[in-house]
């Protein structure tokens, strides 16, 4: 009887045969992702005080297996030949790139920053590639993937790699119950007390963010409705109005030499009567969430993008009345707020030849070229009202040192570059004060522009940024951070008014009386308000205590006022 003689299989075999398994592959992509990938949600773990189970070693043990069986349930669900390495590469692109921006700027990908994504044009996105980028996807992303192509997969024959799959998922099933089971008491310590956690597992939020981000973005809107319905505007007005609301980008308070900031960043604007409101606050941290809260009626507690989408807005409201609205655009876009006025995107065929070579630079058009031809427009409407929205550039990062003329460098050394997490916190401080700078400069130029017109218009300056800006604070850059965990210098942002004399004499407003509340706090939420007062627009919708020019007001008289004037 001849018997074949076999060696018993070494360790390392069997060690080898497991790992080309696709079970044995999904286990180690999961524990891959559990890991490094995540390195930010493990950095925000561990900062958890030792009473809150943050570092704890049987919980962050238990968190590991309760991760790792996630990822690899999802991997094992999709083991099958056809699917699984695909799904594989694609989890760890996008998993390498949420990795880097979380890792290196602090943000969180949820439906706020998707949207922001998605609102994003290719000139903003292209500051953001760097060197530093493309070689943590090289490493993060792209050797993941070339591995992946090259492993060679033991596949069962079809109904036996199901039966697999299936006791394997019921396997993990039965590991993650049990490890909720030992450590439920402290995964429902941290799970009440630290939901944004969640908002860290790299890739599973910013799936459930897009995914979100579809629903609400893609739901018709049959019918656009209308609001105020019963408004009209003042008959007995001595003048027309003439305003123009600048829409600032990522401007902080802090940075403002009007709110008390020791660098000299708004020296043109302290020598003109502007009223500059410390507490200002934005109503969102992104400037595709910002912008529609900020000329919507509803409130930021009452506002979503749905709801906001089918009414009307301020924009629309005054057109409708007979204000000539006009939306003129040096940033992404006006995220849908302009797409019922006349709406221009600033281009540099726009601005005239002779100015050319100062408004432009190497891939910019500077904000003051908001200005350029905008006397003809005036001219062609001057028998009526009109708004003209100035939506700059302003301190979009992260490559501040290109948004203003190489002449307001005049905080050095500045960071010219957009890796921000690479510069020295001076370096970077100081590009972003010249942008600040600069703000200063086109607003103060906005302002000798409506002097010029004051003769045949009552004139106004409105500015508020969409948001403020990180620079480094506890490890955070940018903007975009989730409202409700985003720090003060993404949500206190720049605000000021001004108005000629004869402007603020027929609107019965004592300037000087307002500047000593301007350490009030106001928001986005003012906005709506305030342009109704500014235009005469009469409205039961009106709310005089989210009225800025009505700060000096107690609110005990305020909330009369609107009684009586909702009567």
């Amino acid at each position: 009887m001849n018997t074949a003689f076999r060696l018993p299989v070494s360790p390392s075999g069997r060690l080898k045969k497991i790992a080309t398994t696709p079970g044995g592959v999904a286990l180690g992509a999961a524990l891959l992702l559990a890991t490094i990938y995540n390195l930010p949600f493990w950095k925000r773990l561990f900062a958890l005080k030792e009473t809150e189970i943050g570092n704890h070693p049987g919980f962050l043990f238990a968190v590991l297996v309760l991760l790792t069986a996630i990822f690899f349930c999802f991997f094992v669900l999709c083991s099958y030949r056809s699917i699984l390495k695909t799904v594989l590469i694609v989890s760890f692109i996008l998993a390498a790139i949420i990795f880097y921006f979380c890792y290196h700027y602090g943000v969180v990908i949820d439906y706020s920053m998707i949207n922001n994504i998605m609102e994003t044009d290719f000139h903003e996105a292209k500051e953001l590639l760097s060197p530093a980028l493309f070689l943590h996807l090289a490493l993060f992303a792209g050797l993941p993937a070339a591995i992946i192509i090259k492993l060679p997969l033991r596949w069962k024959p079809s109904r036996r790699q199901s039966l697999t799959n299936l006791a394997l998922i019921t396997s993990a099933l039965v590991v993650s119950g049990a490890t909720i089971y030992g450590n439920y008491q402290a995964f429902a310590l941290v799970g009440r007390q630290h939901r944004d956690l969640r908002m860290y597992i790299n890739p599973t939020y910013a799936i459930y963010s897009l995914n979100k981000y579809y629903r609400i973005r893609h739901t018709t809107v049959t019918a656009i409705k209308p609001i105020a319905t019963d408004a009209t505007l003042e008959t007995n007005r001595k003048h027309r109005t003439l305003g123009i609301f600048v829409v600032g980008e990522s401007a902080r308070a802090a940075n403002f030499a009007l709110n008390g900031y020791r660098r000299p960043t708004n020296p043109e604007l302290a020598r003109r009567t502007v009223i500059s409101f410390t507490r200002a606050y934005a109503s969102a941290t992104s400037t595709a969430e910002a912008l529609p809260c900020m000329f919507s009626h509803l409130t930021r507690a009452r506002y979503s993008p749905r709801k906001a989408a089918g009414y009307e807005n301020i924009l629309d409201l005054l057109q409708r009345l007979g204000v000539s609205v006009l939306w003129r655009d040096n940033n992404s876009s006006s995220k849908g707020v302009a797409t019922r006025v006349a709406y221009e995107k600033l281009k540099p065929s726009m601005i005239p030849e002779k100015d050319r070579a100062e408004l432009t630079g190497t891939s910019e058009i500077f904000d003051e070229a908001l200005l350029c031809n905008l006397q003809e427009f005036i001219d062609r409407t001057r028998n009526r009202d009109l708004l003209i929205i100035l939506h700059q550039k302003g301190s979009h990062g992260p490559a501040y040192y290109q948004r203003h003329p190489p002449r307001f460098s005049r905080f050095n050394p500045e960071y010219q570059g957009a890796t921000v997490e690479e510069s020295t916190r001076r370096q970077l401080v100081n590009a972003y004060d010249n942008t600040i700078l600069y703000t200063d400069h086109f607003l103060a130029r906005t302002i000798e522009f409506l002097k010029k017109n004051s003769e045949s218009f009552d004139t106004f300056l409105f500015y508020m940024s969409d948001h403020g800006e990180s620079l480094g604070e506890k490890g955070i850059y940018l903007h975009g951070l989730p409202y409700f965990m985003a720090p003060d210098e993404q949500l206190h942002i720049g605000a000021l008014l001004w108005f000629s004399s004869r402007t603020a004499t027929d609107l019965g407003i004592d300037p000087d009386k307002l500047r000593q509340h301007r350490k009030q706090r106001i928001s986005h939420d003012f906005i709506f308000h305030t342009l109704l007062h500014l235009y005469g627009v009469r409205t039961r919708l009106y709310d005089p205590s989210l009225d800025i020019l009505l700060l000096p007001f107690r609110r005990k008289t305020l909330r009369s006022e609107n009684r009586q004037h909702s009567g």
